[in-house]
């Protein structure tokens, strides 16, 4: 056989092409695709409850500008944004489980974008708040402060079961007492402040449960993770979920509230529709689901209320807004959390 000789080849120098320069925020870039990926971590979905729990507060203390009303949900909504981002942040761990996709995301920018992110989102806040006085920044101050703590150490709340809870109530209470700071009072024995924060006590305990797998598998304590089977956690959550309602009719019977307020009665069906899907669900996915439904349920309550504390043109206005925002997030599903959970599919396929 002939031999072919080898032939040598020359390495060939190329020129290393560059992208074009991008716009940078100190030293991190700023593309549109960090950009996608923060509002999804931001948890756009939940921007209504702070926001409308402010307007709630706002109205309750006499109303006033719409220019006030309109720099309240900006604020609330970065406040919201940053703990959403902050929170993602600090559960990777367990997100190794729960919420593979958002670990993902988060490794897509990294953390220089991130730190970035929150120093904007805090210091935008704050610069607002300038404008609905020192009433206001005084909660803001409070609100940044339980935004951080919720998820970082060295406090990190949400380790502990019951200041979890304390701490995530503060999603409406403190937007509320902002409300009622921006028209110039603090009133902390104000009936409503205390049913909205009780109402978002125990709502708490429905966000834990589609986690439950996950978070027992990384040894974190929450109100769902302290039962030995998440059996048991769903009855405890169905069973503290009910009581705003009593809450809410010893208030009307004490004559601490209106008897207008009553009529939130009326969402009791769909309070008993989400409680059947709940004790229905049979994994995390049911449950994230379940979840899912329990968050538009507790929208409900927040913007039913808000229509009995204002009825006017204006508020209904903002809750067709509210809705229209809500349903829009979820069908063009740009919230972090994941409801169909194709990992877990996947996880059930291998032998």
């Amino acid at each position: 056989m002939e031999s072919v000789p080898h032939r040598k080849t020359r390495n060939k120098h190329y020129e290393t092409l560059q992208g074009p320069s991008l716009p940078v925020l100190g030293s991190v870039p700023i593309i549109p695709h960090t950009f996608s990926i923060l509002f999804r971590l931001s948890g756009p979905r939940t921007w209504v409850f702070p926001s409308f729990s402010f307007i709630l507060g706002y109205a309750v203390g006499g109303g006033g500008q719409l220019s006030a009303i309109g720099i309240g949900i900006a604020v609330a909504s970065l406040v919201t944004a940053a703990t959403n981002i902050v929170n993602a942040y600090a559960d990777r761990k367990e997100d190794a489980t729960n919420q593979p996709q958002r670990l993902f995301w988060l490794g897509q920018i990294g953390s220089r974008q991130i730190t970035a992110s929150l120093v904007v989102l805090y210091s935008s806040a704050v610069a607002l708040a300038i404008y609905l006085g020192p009433l206001f920044i005084l909660v803001l101050g409070l609100g940044i402060l339980n935004s951080i703590f919720y998820s970082l150490p060295p406090l990190r709340f949400k380790a502990k079961p019951f200041a979890s809870l304390a701490s995530f109530s503060g999603a409406l209470g403190l937007p509320f007492l902002g409300g009622l700071g921006a028209r110039g009072s603090l009133d902390l024995l104000n009936p409503m402040l205390w049913l909205l924060t009780w109402f978002m006590f125990t709502y708490g305990t429905v966000k834990n449960l589609p986690d439950y797998f996950g978070d027992m598998k990384a040894g974190v304590r929450t109100s769902a993770t302290i039962f030995r089977n998440v059996k048991n956690a769903v009855l405890f959550s169905c069973t503290l979920l009910s009581t705003p309602f009593i809450f809410l009719v010893a208030l009307v019977s004490l004559r601490l509230l209106e008897p207008i307020y009553i009529v939130d009665l009326a969402l009791i069906p769909l309070f008993a529709f989400i409680i059947t899907e709940m004790l229905r669900a049979k994994d995390a996915a049911g449950l994230e689901k379940a979840h899912t439904l329990g968050f538009f349920y507790a929208t409900s309550f927040l913007l039913f209320t808000l229509v009995l504390t204002s009825p006017t043109i204006q508020s209904l206005l903002m809750v067709l807004a509210a809705f229209l925002w809500t349903l829009t997030v979820a069908k063009i599903s740009v919230h972090s959390r994941v409801e169909s959970r194709d990992w877990e599919k996947q996880r059930r396929k291998r032998p």
